[in-house]
């Protein structure tokens, strides 16, 4: 009878544990290449193909959120922990390099 008592116990207990939520997974370190601009007052990476956005820009802990607009019209490689979001992924920028002082449209059929 204690055995039943203590299994009785027992399933009570789990079934009234909170399930448990899933864990964020943990932000995938990569690199990006394209233009900084800003758009709707946040900085983005635009592909250079035709300007659309591609990721949210946003500064490792301790730097300086202006710091990405010395970037702006650049072609730049940025490397850091990307996020998928909705409706634009988020790159935590750690590192940031020119690849081009400017950035146009890679006219359709032509190579880059």
């Amino acid at each position: 009878m204690r055995y039943i008592m203590a299994l009785l116990m027992l399933v009570v207990g789990v079934a009234a544990a909170p399930p448990q939520q899933d864990k964020a997974r943990p932000a995938a370190k990569g690199s990006l290449t394209g233009c900084v601009d800003e758009r709707d007052g946040q900085y983005v990476l635009t592909n250079d193909t035709n300007l659309q956005p591609t990721a949210r820009l946003k500064p490792a802990a301790g730097s300086p959120e202006d710091n990405f607009a010395r970037y702006m019209g650049q072609k730049v490689t940025v490397r850091g922990a990307l996020s998928k979001e909705e409706p634009l992924p988020i790159m935590t920028v750690e590192s940031i390099q020119t690849v081009s002082q400017t950035c146009t449209p890679a006219a359709e059929g032509q190579p880059q």
